[in-house]
């Protein structure tokens, strides 16, 4: 958050963020000097500058050291595995009052993902909870959370927050997300996902909990350069003509899954200096979408989850310890933050262009053109007509 723009929404949203966390968690006092409050402000200042704990404790007037902030965090706040209990009570509470309703609501649609954040050892063995992968800038490690995204009038809420263990498949960590999304009150309407969960085990559980989901096509198989041609999906991506198809995918214990391939061809046309075809590929499963070009539109809306992944890396405290639940806890901050503040920035929105100033506005005119048409006469004068020339 950017405070020197948004100076009073920012601490409009840290003032809330304390009072959830407080209300919620009901932290006891670690001293007299060392209060429940001064803690959570401290986390939440860290988290909303980017700071580290250390750091806040050097800038802050009247705080404890950091050795005493750090014993007061560890001691107080719940750690990993009841936190993990407790992050779906702490994610609803911060959405908007009329996401927290307990009456039955309108499905919407989830995008979920999962976000790394990058984990340096500095030559030492990295401890079992951090995942090697991708290589990143300066490491390949990093700690991995998926998040469920609730997609509303252009806004983006997290519902549901949980780690990626090391050696976990994708069905299992896609299974315990949308139940804790559905725990929260949010059913999916339909489940938007990126490539990376091409997988036959999600299709499989993602059928049998009847979600309709959309993703693009993971290109596996043979090229098109090879020998005989493209195999596998591959042959989605080159050379398959516009519509619709029907694909089995199959994991290694021979288990299938039946979903529908959706394929559009278009012209590059020059645009940033390319020329030729190129394919979009998408598979899905009980959507009822009327046109090829619906589904891609329909699969745009997903990559508002990478903005909010911008802005919980705007939001997430900087620490260098290994201690799996501080690390969580940031991360959880950064989730409570993201869902503050789309929401003070929705209700400034509504007030200053769409709310009573817009509507007092449209009063104000409607009631101007109905006084110009009484003052108007019901039968203007004709006007005169030329002579004509003899």
């Amino acid at each position: 958050m950017r405070l020197s723009q948004y100076r009073r929404s920012a601490q409009q949203v840290q003032q809330h963020s304390i009072a959830l966390l407080h209300q919620h968690l009901r932290p006891r006092d670690f001293s007299r000097r060392c209060s429940a409050w001064m803690v959570l402000s401290c986390l939440v200042l860290a988290a909303a500058c980017r700071l580290s704990l250390a750091a806040v404790a050097a800038l802050r007037a009247a705080c404890p050291n950091r050795e005493t902030l750090r014993q007061a965090v560890l001691a107080t706040l719940p750690g990993y595995h009841e936190l993990q209990r407790r992050l779906g009570g702490l994610l609803r509470a911060s959405l908007p009052r009329g996401l927290r309703r307990r009456r039955v609501r309108r499905r919407y649609p989830l995008a979920i993902d999962v976000h790394g954040v990058p984990y340096y050892k500095r030559r030492r063995t990295p401890p079992p909870h951090v995942r090697k992968g991708r290589r990143r800038p300066g490491t390949a490690y990093s700690h991995q959370y998926a998040t469920a995204s609730l997609l509303r009038k252009g806004c983006y809420f997290v519902v549901a927050l949980t780690p990626y263990a090391p050696g976990e498949d994708l069905a299992s960590l896609v299974r315990r997300l949308l139940r804790q999304a559905a725990a929260n009150g949010f059913v999916p309407r339909y489940v938007l996902m990126d490539r990376s969960f091409w997988s036959a085990d999600v299709f499989r559980y993602l059928q049998r909990a009847r979600y309709p989901f959309l993703l693009p096509v993971l290109a596996r198989g043979k090229k098109a350069t090879s020998p005989g041609g493209p195999t596998g999906t591959q042959a989605f991506v080159h050379g398959c003509k516009t519509g619709w198809y029907r694909y089995r995918v199959a994991n290694r214990r021979r288990q299938t899954a039946c979903l529908t391939i959706v394929v559009q061809r278009r012209n590059h046309g020059g645009r940033r200096g390319r020329r030729g075809r190129y394919a979009w590929a998408y598979g899905l499963w009980r959507m009822s979408l009327s046109s090829v070009a619906w589904v891609h539109q329909s699969y745009r809306r997903r990559f508002r989850i990478e903005s909010s992944y911008r802005l919980m890396e705007a939001a997430r405290a900087r620490t260098s310890s290994r201690e799996e639940g501080l690390r969580l806890w940031y991360v959880v901050l950064a989730a409570l933050l993201l869902n503050g503040w789309l929401e003070v920035r929705r209700a400034a929105s509504l007030a200053g262009a769409g709310g009573p100033q817009w509507w007092n506005h449209l009063l104000l005119l409607l009631t101007y053109r109905l006084l110009l048409e009484e003052a108007a006469p019901s039968n203007p004068p004709r006007k005169p007509k030329h002579p004509r020339r003899q």
